[in-house]
């Protein structure tokens, strides 16, 4: 009785405390893997959000803009006599200096202090460098060599297509139609397809109301 109860007080052998030791950094192993994928899913999922929340906004701001579209030219920044067009649009002009895919006048804009101020500004929009940007005119009627400032909405686009759909039906690549119809100075509706990395493509119809 003696001797077993001296070799229970003495402990655990080497042996047992290895065996202990193995499995309790098994089970770390295991645990911290698990956290691995748990963090690895929640930075996916925070992702994967991000990108939604920030294609909604895009799309949200741009159907935004084009319900307030106003049938109102403007001063031709380059001089020439002709007003430029309340609606402009074409396929995507890629280049650094190119025209934007859509430009046109929107109303709505909130009015702040005294006085008569209108609420119409110039806008537009286009793709650069992987870019969607909106791009507002720092006047309607723009002063010569005027440049608009750009806010960027949606990263990792690798292709932008518009095209506009006329009040007497069907859809056309440019805007004003040829010859421009003066009783209609804005499309119906704009359709957009997006094409961005890995996601595919993002098609949206909107209408302008005018």
């Amino acid at each position: 009785m003696l001797s077993s109860a001296r070799k229970r007080a003495s402990g655990f052998t080497l042996l047992e405390i290895l065996v202990a030791v193995g499995i309790f950094a098994l089970f770390s192993a295991m645990a911290y893997g698990s956290l691995l994928r748990i963090l690895d899913t929640r930075d996916r999922l925070e992702a994967e959000r991000d990108f939604w929340r920030g294609l909604t906004l895009s799309l949200m701001q741009i159907e935004e803009d084009l319900s307030q579209a106003r049938p109102r030219n403007v001063r031709n920044p380059n001089g020439l006599p002709d007003p430029r067009p309340a609606f402009l649009g074409q396929p995507v002009d890629s280049r650094a200096l190119g025209d934007a895919s859509i430009e046109f006048t929107r109303g709505g804009q909130l009015v702040l202090g005294d006085g008569a101020r209108s609420d119409m500004q110039r806008i537009g929009y286009r793709l650069r460098d992987g870019n969607l940007v909106k791009l507002v005119w720092p006047a309607l009627d723009q002063a010569p060599a005027s440049e608009p400032r750009e806010v960027p909405l949606l990263d990792y686009v690798q292709e932008l297509r518009v095209r506009f759909y006329a009040p007497a039906g069907g859809w056309v690549d440019y805007w004003p139609q040829n010859p421009p119809d003066p009783n209609n100075p804005l499309p119906s509706a704009v359709e957009m397809t997006l094409t961005l990395e890995g996601r595919g493509e993002f098609q949206r119809i909107f209408r302008v109301k005018g």
